[in-house]
């Protein structure tokens, strides 16, 4: 709801989907600045991998705080030093030292200290990784350590208030065992640290988390699209307006190096998975609505006596939903800052990007 208009753009339910990408998951950050600055609050809202931890932060805090504690994060996961070289880079100007090539080649020794040494606030490099041999202990199946993000959620986000916000924020994590996604919520004050860095526990890089007897990878593995749970729950007398926030297109252009080719790969792998979904979608919404039409056509007192006939019309029942895109569509340019960098540079670029998308879908709707 709007706490200036309750009928602003014409939704009286508002919802927010997050999905994962890692640094690019900045662009998030600045559709939550577009939306405070709106103040536009979220009724339901349901993240995967860094969407989670947007989410658990920006609700885990008061209004006042919400916009400060996502930069402290961003500021926190940064690698160091790197904010001094890029203002000497934008000292340069147009030079050579600051040309795109130049510019990309600073970008990927970026991932790769990330990689390699870690990123404080959110990794740390294991020394002893059991690239063969077990230990019995899935918590150290992996490269990374995901320490310090325990820290910085402890640090930053409020779980009290988050349990207790009117927002229903899930988070989907992937059962490793069976496979299928699980979700977790801040209903009857469940969520807590451990939920959310499940959800964005990536293997190999990061290990399965334990939560309650059972052992959960990231949601991305299973949920491209983190929007089922938020139609699942919607109401369905209450017109719901969900703004996705996806982070990866399935379209784009043929790469002729390996890091464009590389963007190029997680692109088609997460924004396929996330357009199938949506075409599912589509086609289920499409389908009620010609058995609803078909029902119709039946005598209400026959409808009534037919057991199969009631469920049927049970499953006719199309929830209002609209469904309003914020997405990252220049999130693989040939220029772009890829998910592993996170220089305060790429942070910056994927924040403002963020915030124009929200801004020019706020508009449409003001125009619709």
């Amino acid at each position: 709801m709007t706490e200036h208009d309750p009928n602003a753009g014409g939704f009286e339910r508002v919802a927010l989907a997050l999905q994962g990408g890692g640094a690019i998951g900045a662009f998030q950050a600045g559709v939550f600045e577009t939306l405070h600055e709106a103040n536009i609050e979220v009724d339901a809202c349901c993240g995967s991998s860094i969407g989670a931890i947007n989410a658990a932060i920006y609700f885990g805090n008061s209004k006042s705080r919400r916009m400060d504690q996502l930069r402290e994060f961003y500021h926190r996961v940064s690698i160091p030093g790197t904010a001094t070289r890029d203002q000497m880079l934008g000292f340069f100007g147009a030079s050579m030292l600051a040309g795109d090539d130049f510019r990309r080649s600073l970008a990927e020794a970026d991932q790769s200290y990330a990689m390699s040494v870690g990123l404080p606030g959110f990794f740390t490099r294991r020394l002893n990784v059991p690239w063969v041999n077990g230990s019995g202990a899935p918590e150290l199946a992996s490269i990374m350590d995901l320490a310090p993000l325990y820290q910085t959620l402890e640090n930053l986000c409020d779980f009290e208030e988050l349990n207790r916000s009117t927002t229903h924020l899930s988070v989907v994590a992937t059962n490793v065992a069976t496979g299928k996604s699980h979700y977790f919520d801040n209903r009857h004050g469940r969520l807590r640290e451990a939920m959310i860095v499940a959800s964005g526990s990536l293997p190999p890089w990061f290990a399965a988390v334990e939560i309650d007897d059972a052992w959960f990878w990231d949601g991305s593995l299973v949920s491209a699209a983190p929007m089922h749970r938020i139609i699942e729950t919607a109401p369905a007398d209450v017109r719901t307006t969900i703004f996705r926030a996806d982070l990866w297109s399935p379209d784009g252009q043929v790469p002729d190096n390996l890091t464009d080719a590389e963007i190029r790969q997680k692109n088609i792998e997460h924004g396929s998975r996330a357009a199938a979904y949506r075409e599912t979608l589509d086609e289920s919404q499409r389908l009620k609505s010609l058995l609803a039409y078909a029902l119709e056509c039946i005598e209400p007192a026959r409808r009534q006596a037919d057991a199969e006939l009631m469920n049927a019309a049970a499953l006719a029942n199309v929830k209002p939903i609209r469904i309003v895109p914020m997405d990252y569509e220049s999130s693989q340019d040939g220029t772009h800052f890829k998910d592993g960098q996170f220089s305060p540079a790429a942070i910056q670029t994927h924040w403002a990007h963020g915030r124009q998308a929200a801004q020019a879908a706020l508009e449409r709707l003001t125009v619709l």
